[in-house]
């Protein structure tokens, strides 16, 4: 994630952040003495919007609580110099010695003309903003979804207060400087946290900004009352010059702190917000998509080499294959038993209190012991034994049973015990029972439901269908016990598996022979006619298989062993027929 820039003021006596040292001291002086962490009332600032009702000052009995805002009125945080001194103005018609009679050494006038001074002068202000009783959390890394928008956005909104004032016209300069036609984008302006709906590029311009925040929270106020330094009580210039050194290194110190603090609060969120989420889910999705297109090409290239250990690789494969059907099956049976045991859980939890509010027999004293036991219960008891409790109370809400209360109150004592108890056995074995005999029928269920074809399954049957043709009796059992014979399969094909693949092979080779082989229709049509007509001839299937075999076993092996194997595979045709067949097709290539 970008780094965050939190660019504030260093901390330091400068005479662009504060007229002078002595004039900063004196206003460290003046304020420090208002604690940072208040306990009464906030020195944040007061609602921007809505009336407050202004406080008297004589009826507050600590007037020191109050922040520098509410004791000239209840200002807002953005007041100008020139709305504090109409408060002032008009906290003097009340407050002054002259129109109270009392001294100048009164606390209450004291207050509002220090609120005056202080909220007056820009620097001034700006330290003890900093300074005040700020909300410096963020929300927590596990912030829910259904909180996301409320925390965060309050969170950002309550931030902004410190953000710097940019000059819009180097940033346009800088926009300008690329060839771009939008408009320039004004720096100063924050866009809203949004909500769900926000679109994404509202949620990135949002971030954009956040990312590159500048503070100007100045700590020189908090350095100077952590450090407890009264620079203007020092004894000598050295003093001084060190209580200045150490509260600069202080502020230091604090100001690193915010920024890690807003880098923080902008990488939770960002890893929190659903919208950026589903944005990462939609830019991965579209990158597999473009990654699977590509696969997918390549695969088609790559589709004329075959691999030599076909047969290791299909029983590889197989047992794989099984290996995770058992996993799966295992994994869907542990998490029904999840569910199911939740929903035990709960629907006893429910019989359990319907039964303490109804009352009976052996009822429960109070509400804290009736849910220890039933909670004990709950943690210890499993599938097997949590529904005949249960089914003590009634089974369910309409029909409560206030009297198993003993047999639950019973349960309690002897699991609390570790004694055995009899009713829970005896339920627990017939729940049981019932679950073996359930999952002994779906473990059936799925042992007959039907297996994809292997490649080896599939080459066989294609073999058996040439070796028995159309018009033998019986020929799909025929085929069916070629194929379990050959292969040894552990669970045999059926006939009807074999009729229903092969009518499935025979749909796909049309389309793709309609596809590939449109051009060329009517001489494919009379070499087949010609074959037909010859007892000796090729076959469509067996012209496919020495196809398929020219491509496996390439030119580039030794001759005799290539077309040995090449007779093999064709398995119909010997080594002769094949390489006549082959010096066939390729002189009728030619022309």
């Amino acid at each position: 994630m970008p780094s965050l820039v939190c660019c504030s003021p260093s901390p330091t006596f400068k005479t662009s952040t504060v007229p002078s040292l002595s004039a900063g001291l004196r206003f460290i002086e003046l304020t420090i003495s208002a604690p940072l962490g208040l306990s009464k009332r906030s020195l944040a600032p007061a609602q921007t919007t809505g009336k407050k009702k202004k406080l008297d000052l004589f009826k507050v009995k600590d007037i020191e609580s109050l922040s520098l805002y509410d004791v000239l009125g209840g200002l807002p945080f953005t007041v100008t110099p020139e709305d504090v001194k109409k408060a002032y103005h008009q906290a003097c018609l009340t407050y002054h010695p002259d129109k109270t009679g009392l001294t100048e050494d009164d606390p209450v006038f004291l207050s509002v003309k220090k609120a005056f001074d202080t909220l007056s002068d820009p620097a001034k202000k700006r330290t003890y903003d900093s300074s005040a009783n700020f909300d410096d959390s963020i929300p927590p890394a596990d912030c829910p979804e259904r909180k996301f928008y409320a925390m965060f956005g309050d969170c950002f909104k309550r931030n902004e207060r410190f953000a710097v004032i940019k000059s819009v016209k180097k940033q346009r300069r800088k926009s300008t400087s690329k060839k771009d036609d939008k408009p320039p984008v004004d720096p100063n302006y924050c866009p809203p946290f949004g909500d769900d709906d926000t679109p994404i590029d509202k949620v990135n311009q949002f971030y954009s900004y956040w990312i590159n925040f500048e503070s100007w929270r100045d700590f020189t106020l908090a350095a100077s009352k952590k450090k407890d330094h009264d620079v203007e009580a020092a004894e000598g210039r050295d003093e001084k010059r060190w209580m200045m050194n150490e509260i600069r290194s202080e502020a230091t110190k604090m100001k690193k702190a915010e920024v890690k603090r807003i880098s923080d609060l902008l990488e939770r969120a960002m890893n929190l917000d659903p919208r950026l989420r589903r944005e990462k889910v939609r830019v991965a999705r579209e990158k597999e998509e473009k990654a699977g297109k590509e696969e997918r090409e390549k695969r088609e290239k790559e589709e004329k080499e075959k691999n030599e250990k076909e047969e290791k690789e299909r029983i590889e494969k197989e047992e794989e294959l099984e290996r995770k059907t058992k996993q799966a099956n295992l994994k869907a049976i542990k998490d029904k038993e999840k569910k199911l045991l939740r929903k035990q859980k709960n629907l006893f939890r429910k019989l359990a209190m319907k039964a303490f509010e109804t009352g009976g027999e052996n009822n429960w004293s109070s509400l804290i012991e009736a849910n220890d036991e039933v909670e004990f219960l709950v943690e210890k008891l499993d599938l097997m034994t949590l529904p005949a409790l249960s089914s003590a109370l009634g089974g369910s809400e309409d029909n409560l049973d206030v009297s198993g209360i003993a047999v639950v109150r019973s349960a309690y004592q002897s699991t609390k015990s570790g004694a055995e108890n009899a009713y829970l056995q005896e339920q627990s074995l017939k729940l049981k029972r019932a679950e073996e005999a359930k999952l002994k029928e779906e473990a059936d269920k799925a042992a007959r439901a039907p297996k994809p074809w292997s490649p080896a399954e599939l080459n066989a049957l294609h073999k058996a269908c040439k070796k028995y043709p159309v018009g033998g009796g019986g020929k799909w059992d025929i085929i069916a016990n070629y194929i379990n014979q050959t292969l040894a399969l552990p669970v045999p094909r059926s006939k009807d598996e074999c009729l229903k693949e092969w009518n499935v092979i025979c749909k796909k080779n049309a389309e793709i022979a309609a596809a590939k082989y449109d051009d060329n229709k009517e001489e494919e049509t009379k070499v087949i006619e010609e074959d037909k007509k010859d007892n000796e001839g090729w076959s469509p299937d067996e012209i496919k298989d020495l196809q398929a075999a020219l491509k496996k076993f390439n030119s580039k092996m030794e001759k005799n062993e290539r077309w040995s194997k090449i007779s093999r595979f064709v398995a119909t045709k010997n080594k002769k027929e094949c390489v006549e067949k082959y010096k066939e097709i390729r002189s009728s290539l030619k022309k």
